[in-house]
């Protein structure tokens, strides 16, 4: 029984231990600093395009995308708050004794040890007499006195409460602690993707390293989305305007922006990120076959179109209205433009590589000149390695889709490489199709035609696919918040702000007087310390002997 007692308290002497609560303090400090950098609670494909596959698995299994729910950091959490019970339920009860209790009698052989000390002699004068000078010169101090056998002893004390602020403290880490628990166990944080003019009531979220859904008692409905952009193509700002809906009511419209949240029953309804909601768009097919055959494809991203008579698929991935690149050379400062729609799917068929293609739907421009259409090809199905393949031809221009076909039949009347033959071709050509009209633009588009007769040769697709129409839809990302214990963390950090001025402002300055009759008067000591700013109680100490000294006679060296 006695060796199972002195476990108990080597194991509660380990936990209140100062070097257990540091220790915890720092991991914890650290591990939030990871949860700070690492944004929390994202949407996974947005983790996903981050940091790839392979670190998006070793991250989540590590629990650092909702690091607050994983076993261990509440681990860290729950034993920092064992320790500090134990510190204050060992310390509390010892300091508030303290606190109360004020001990007046003071030994000559510890009065000797205090570094500000000094005596008088007061000839002529009663210990009464005595007493009541002293009392007034430290009138604003908390005084207590005693009689022991023949003498007086006066104890004065200044911020007696110092000790209180240690038990604050502790206390509102303990309750900051709490409350952040609280938050953790009986809050959340989700995520809501709610599409123009729709309406959703779930949110997903990552407890740990599981994804979970949890139905909320009321449905947002996004009314409208609006977006706008820097130069540089990135987000200037997208604001979305709900409407909260209850029991089949409209309870609340409001526009929310980033860090500008609307409150709805203790839910925070941030703006967190937008995205394409399933954008319809035209795709036309220029067939390569010989026939000059168009053909017209509808369907919407995040969904696969498969073509019957060639048996290609086209998976479209996204949709973006606006594609700002930087068009400057290496090495010359940023020209970024607009290059207009487009939209991005992956091509399969039987007999061809997989490939990855972004098309625009306008011509290429530079400096005003029209450079034909452009796609962005990519072999690794990876964004990141997007090669530019120009054209040529400005497919947006039937006409020059029409005169590349019939430019070609007449050039295959003719054999060899006879220029003057291929002027003739292209005469032809011109006469087919605009008839004896001189078309505008015929310059440009001779060489135009001239450009892709070589590079769609190259192309080993049976058709090419360039983007005809679209219409936008977006959807707004939402993140949604519940923190029941933010209170309590408010009320800790008030309390803690609170101890620490006490700790800091209110340092507890303690004063012994010692009267003891002698001869036809009273030897009087004055003895001081104080546990924090010792120059300040210093100069203070010393104004007071100084006040004490300008009342009495003073006989030097007794």
């Amino acid at each position: 029984m006695h060796k199972s007692s002195k476990s108990v308290n080597v194991y509660i002497n380990a936990m209140r231990s100062m070097s257990l609560a540091v220790v915890l303090l720092v991991v914890l400090a650290l591990a939030s600093i990871i949860g700070t950098i690492l944004l929390q609670n994202q949407q996974q494909t947005d983790y996903m395009q981050q940091f790839g596959v392979l670190w998006y698995w070793v991250f989540r299994s590590l629990g650092l995308f909702d690091m607050y729910h994983t076993w261990w950091f509440q681990g860290l959490l729950a034993f920092l708050m064992l320790s500090l019970v134990f510190c204050l339920w060992h310390n509390a009860p010892r300091m508030l004794r303290e606190v109360r209790s004020r001990k007046v009698f003071i030994t000559d052989k510890s009065l000797q040890r205090f570094h500000h000390l000094h005596h008088w002699y007061l000839r002529n004068t009663s210990k009464e007499e005595a007493l009541t000078l002293i009392k007034k010169r430290l009138k604003d101090w908390e005084q207590k006195s005693s009689l022991e056998d023949d003498r007086v002893y006066l104890r004065a004390d200044k911020g007696r409460l110092h000790k209180l602020g240690y038990i604050f403290v502790h206390s509102a880490i303990l309750i900051i602690l709490i409350g952040g628990w609280s938050g953790v166990q009986f809050g959340f944080r989700g995520n809501m993707s709610v599409p123009e003019g729709g309406n959703e009531s779930k949110i997903n979220f990552l407890k740990g390293t599981d994804i979970e859904t949890l139905a909320m008692d009321f449905k947002v409905r996004c009314n409208d989305f609006y977006i706008s952009f820097y130069p540089t193509g990135q987000p200037k700002e997208f604001r979305s305007n709900l409407t909260i809906i209850e029991d089949g009511k409209e309870v609340l419209t409001s526009d929310i922006i980033v860090n500008e949240p609307l409150l709805y029953k203790g839910t925070r309804i941030y703006q967190s990120s937008f995205g394409d909601a399933g954008s319809d768009v035209k795709l036309k097919l220029f067939y390569m076959d010989g026939s000059s055959k168009t053909e017209e494809v509808k369907a919407s991203v995040y969904q696969t179109y498969k073509d019957s008579s060639t048996g290609i698929s086209y998976e479209f991935t996204d949709f973006k209205p606006f594609n700002v690149e930087n068009m400057a050379d290496p090495g010359e400062p940023k020209e970024f433009q607009d290059l207009g729609p487009a939209v991005e799917f992956i091509m399969r068929g039987p007999d061809m590589e997989t490939v990855k293609i972004k098309s625009f739907m306008n011509p290429f421009m530079r400096d005003g000149e029209n450079l034909g259409s452009l796609l962005l090809v990519s072999f690794t199905s990876d964004a990141r390695d997007y090669q530019p393949v120009s054209l040529g031809l400005d497919f947006t221009n039937p006409k020059e889709w029409a005169l590349f076909h019939a430019f070609a039949r007449h050039l295959e009347k003719n054999t060899g490489n006879d220029e003057k033959k291929n002027f003739e071709a292209f005469k032809a050509a011109l006469k087919d199709v605009f008839g004896d009209t001189r078309p505008e633009g015929l310059q440009t588009m001779g060489s135009h035609i001239i450009q892709s007769m070589s590079i769609l040769a190259k192309i080993p697709w049976v058709a090419i696919p360039v983007l005809d129409d679209y219409e936008q839809h977006y959807y707004t990302g939402l993140q949604l918040t519940r923190d029941p214990g933010m209170n309590i963390v408010w009320i800790g950090s008030a309390i803690l702000c609170f101890g620490l001025c006490i700790m800091f402002y209110m340092p507890h300055r303690k004063i012994w007087c010692v009267l003891q009759p002698q001869g036809d008067g009273v030897r009087l000591s004055v003895a001081g310390n104080t546990n924090r700013n010792t120059l300040g109680f210093e100069q203070e100490f010393e104004q007071l002997i100084a006040s004490i000294s300008s009342n009495i006679r003073i006989k030097e060296n007794v």
